[in-house]
């Protein structure tokens, strides 16, 4: 190795101009990203781009033309018209500081790697204990996503129910849990050794939240199976339509059976900002634990999950390791490594705590509100239209409809096709889902820039497209 060619490649990464000249260029490019006025939701012909975009980077290897052609190509989910899934269009402030935090590379698992930004961390954690109705007692942590986090509630809820399970294993808990419940809950059950047949599911009502007159037949079909200890899971805003569970009611049934009360507010937690909706969350406080996506209804960028357990000893039980290499010191700040599953646990409160302090809980109360009154107004076009028909009326801002007299065998195939034509076309970005064994069409509406013509507009083109591929089906049977 020659050492000459070592020091060229290290001044030539490091040297200050160039890195600010860097960020400079490499900003533009995010805020590109996140105001892309009316191109195109989607490029058409997508997987041919991603291969162009790999072959050009083999033939002219230069970091901010590939950063720029990225994000030019790429799925722009800021665009008003982008409504598939539940990944937010990011308030800009806190996308931006992500390249602070990624400089900093602050590892909060131990508290001498990060002494300012495990305080920061728990800062934002007690501001979350607050909102949500928590005493100061509770403990949680970030995660990168829901998924993270109902595994790390389980957890807790296994060893809470089962003291020996992390020493022993062979741990008999059941899972209760609502028909549209995240696949994460079965998959947590899988990986801690309760086994996905420990999951039992309680049928839906006619507003697609968990039946509660069903949920006590859930737990005798589970104490038929042999089990004596119960977890029940309610949602706040479920993945399919956004449906809020009684929160209320299932945790009296939860107290009544000894069971553990988990919540998983992935997606619905940001409504205890807003003043018009939070009443959706009402016995949300009541949970043994609950999670909480900010990557969501908060508006924050990937990745930003997080977890609470009421009683902060449940969740430190099963989290703490001997590792002198790393943890032992007696401050007033923690070693975050015992209060999640994580070790490397990157500094994510920095954009949340960020936004929150900066521009106060009053943004996240217009921001979830206005999204969800778009979201209504798409639910009041579907009811006025001859051609869409709702298929609920929204909890929040995600809302399912379909064709109206859709019937036959082909109509999951009519809806999945509209469903392509439109994202392929770039006009807008929407999805699909199962509702009662039949495909249905799917908005989300994640962008606080959506109005209620962007969804009106949306909605249109689908009806158009759905006339048209009709007025083709009829022409081509006539011709037979």
């Amino acid at each position: 190795m020659n050492p000459n060619r070592t020091e060229k490649i290290i001044q030539k990464l490091w040297e200050p101009k160039t890195v600010r000249a860097l960020a400079r260029d490499l900003a533009e490019v995010a805020a590109y990203v996140l105001t892309p006025g009316r191109r195109p939701v989607r490029m058409p012909k997508a997987d041919r781009i991603a291969a162009d975009v790999i072959r050009r980077a083999k033939k002219q290897p230069n970091l901010v033309p590939l950063a720029r052609g990225i994000g030019q190509a790429s799925l722009a989910l800021s665009h008003p018209r982008y409504a598939a899934q539940q990944v937010a269009a990011p308030i800009p402030a806190a996308a931006l500081v992500e390249s602070v935090a990624a400089a900093m590379n602050q590892s909060l698992a131990v508290w001498e790697m990060s002494p300012i930004a495990t305080g920061i961390d728990r800062d934002l954690m007690a501001g979350f204990k607050k909102a949500f109705g928590y005493p100061k007692t509770a403990e949680g942590s970030l995660v990168p996503g829901g998924a993270f986090a109902n595994l790390t509630a389980l957890l807790a809820a296994r060893d809470a129910l089962e003291p020996q399970a992390s020493k022993r294993g062979n741990a008999r808990v059941a899972i209760i849990v609502g028909a549209q419940a995240h696949y994460s809950i079965a998959r947590a059950a899988a990986i801690l050794g309760l086994g996905r047949d420990a999951v039992f599911k309680v049928p839906l009502n006619a507003e697609f939240s968990t039946d509660v007159g069903m949920v006590e037949s859930c737990f005798a079909d589970a104490r038929k199976a042999g089990y004596e200890r119960f977890v029940l899971v309610g949602s706040s805003g479920s993945t399919p339509t956004g449906s809020f569970d009684d929160l209320v009611a299932l945790g009296e049934i939860a107290r009544t059976h000894g069971a553990w009360f988990h919540v998983d507010a992935a997606h619905g937690a940001g409504l205890a900002f807003s003043r018009r909706y939070r009443s959706r969350l009402k016995g949300l406080q009541r949970a043994d634990s609950l999670i909480f996506d900010p990557h969501k209804m908060m508006f924050m960028p990937l990745a930003a999950g997080g977890v609470l357990v009421r009683d902060g000893a449940r969740l430190l039980a099963p989290l703490q390791e001997q590792a002198p290499y790393l943890f032992g010191s007696a401050r007033h700040w923690p070693d975050l490594g015992q209060v999640t599953i994580a070790c490397s646990q990157r500094f994510d409160a920095l954009k949340t705590w960020l936004v929150w302090r900066v521009y106060g809980s009053e943004l996240w109360d217009h921001l979830t509100t206005h999204v969800c009154d778009v979201t209504l107004a798409a639910y009041e076009y579907c009811a006025d239209s001859e051609i869409l028909e709702p298929v609920h009326r929204p909890q929040s801002n995600i809302f399912c409809f379909r064709l109206r007299n859709a019937k036959g065998n082909d109509s999951d195939a009519r809806h999945w096709a509209i469903k392509e034509e439109v994202n392929e076309s770039g006009f807008a970005y929407i999805s699909s889902t199962l509702l009662d064994e039949r495909r249905v069409l799917r908005i989300v509406v994640m962008n606080p820039r959506t109005t209620a013509e962007d969804v009106r507009d949306m909605l249109h083109r689908v009806a158009e497209i759905a006339t048209r591929k009709r007025g083709a089906s009829r022409s081509r049977r006539a011709s037979r």
